[in-house]
């Protein structure tokens, strides 16, 4: 894991401080000149009058209220701590890419995987471009992953408080943190299924449940049992965890962004938006501003529309599982011409928003192979590949349906632990040969090598 983490960290510092700003206005990196020049207005510094954001809300606020700030306010505090410089804007980026990494190894644990699998899924996270991308640039998407994979790793280790308080604190980075509630929900859903299926068939419960132990033996227990106290009886437990993770999640994120509102007040067109909006909110007492606040994201986000269809780099959620609109973040080609005569252009620097081809297509297999073991083992580990995909990537897909919403692929960021797992399974099985693996494991990096 050591070895694993550590190329991660190289492959995401390596020329960190490319791009730089040497034109003002310039240098960015995708969706950068909007959060970099947000968080230079939090962080307070100077800026050119070119710069996204330029006198649109007062020094010291968030001129992208669109989002919640605490993403902008990590990303201010490495501007205030190195200087106002690319590496100081992406280094925020770089550290939770890499919790991320060795978060996902904890949590592939947690669920029964053995050491060695949670150890290969870590290494296709480590090698994966979206992820690799958007864990060396300054843009929030990464920010929330490893909230996201903490609090369910903590909700596994029957840690209710701990995951709803994680949860609630991540979705201040970015709203797609509350998809992981919805991760919890389902499998608590199936898992509840599962327990009254094997309760009424033969009063056990299969090994993979474990909350967070390696291997479970089966487990007797009764529908309601006697010796028990009321809170210790099966169906109550299971019935309160997730519920005591929404209370908490929802009252930590209110109360934190109620802090982040007063403390960095945010704003856009030139206006506060923690006010004027839904009446409603105005009998939500101390957390009023921030209610105001979700309330004017909620409408941003309605707002974004392709009744058309989708437009530029915009695509479809299930064209996402193709890599059909693959993201241009930043591109630098140099010309070589003979007289006038251009005789090559070659591509200097290229940053591309798309999943790695050979991941993505050998998930379309990974994935039904883990639909079948679910469905057939009922062990948590298929289970949560199917519930985590459904509750992270299915939102988009209904939001584009119903409401005809903008979807982008960097959607899939939040996604993409259950294509890592699943693909990891597949090949951690035995009856795969060996050096079938390792043709594919040689494809793999040579398409690392060519995205790198």
């Amino acid at each position: 894991l050591g070895a694993v983490s550590a190329f991660s960290v190289g492959a995401r510092v390596f020329h960190l401080d490319i791009p730089s700003e040497s034109t003002p206005g310039q240098g960015f990196i995708f969706d950068e000149k909007y959060y970099v020049n947000a968080s230079r207005v939090v962080a307070g510094v100077p800026m050119s009058a070119v710069d996204t954001y330029a006198n649109a809300s007062p020094a010291g606020t968030d001129p992208n209220g669109e989002h919640p700030q605490l993403g902008k306010v990590l990303i201010a505090a490495g501007i205030r701590l190195f200087g106002d410089d690319p590496v100081a804007w992406r280094i925020g980026a770089v550290i939770f890419g890499t919790a991320a990494l060795l978060l996902l190894y904890w949590l592939v644990r947690c669920l029964g995987g053995s050491s060695w699998l949670a150890l290969g899924v870590a290494a296709l996270a480590a090698i994966e471009n979206l992820w690799l991308v958007s864990g060396r640039i300054a843009v929030l998407d990464i920010f929330c992953v490893p909230f996201m994979l903490t609090g369910v790793a903590f909700y596994l280790r029957r840690q209710p408080v701990v995951a709803g308080v994680l949860l609630g604190v991540g979705m201040c980075i970015k709203e797609f943190t509350v998809y992981a509630l919805f991760a919890i929900l389902l499998l608590e859903a199936v898992r509840g299924v599962r327990w009254l299926v094997w309760e009424r068939r033969a009063g056990t419960e299969p090994g993979g449940a474990t909350h967070g132990a390696d291997t479970a033996a089966p487990v007797r227990h009764g529908a309601w049992d006697p010796d028990l106290g009321f809170w210790r009886q099966p169906v109550v437990r299971r019935l309160a965890m997730p519920v005591v993770v929404g209370f908490v999640w929802l009252a930590t994120f209110f109360s934190l962004l109620a802090v982040l509102d007063k403390a960095v007040t945010p704003y856009h067109d030139n206006h506060p938006v923690d006010t004027g909006q839904a009446a409603i909110c105005d009998h939500a007492l101390l957390w009023s501003a921030s209610c105001k606040h979700f309330a004017f994201m909620n409408q941003y986000a309605k707002d974004l529309r392709s009744p058309n269809g989708p437009q530029g780099i915009a695509s479809y959620p299930w064209q996402f599982w193709g890599d059909v609109e693959p993201i241009n973040y930043y591109t630098v080609t140099t010309t070589v011409k003979t007289g006038d005569v251009v005789t090559a252009v070659n591509t200097v620097v290229a940053f591309q928003g798309l999943i790695h081809p050979v991941i993505l297509v050998t998930a379309w297999i990974a994935i039904l192979l883990n639909l079948w073991w679910a469905i057939r083992r009922r062990d948590d580990l298929s289970i949560f590949v199917i519930v985590w995909i459904i509750a992270t990537w299915a939102p988009a897909e209904a939001f584009s349906l119903i409401g005809q919403r903008t979807t982008y692929l960097y959607y899939m960021v939040v996604t993409m632990p259950a294509l890592f797992i699943a693909v990891a399974r597949v090949f951690a099985r035995r009856e795969i040969p060996r050096w079938a693996v390792g043709i594919w494991v040689g494809i793999l990096l040579t398409g690392f090598a060519i995205l790198y």
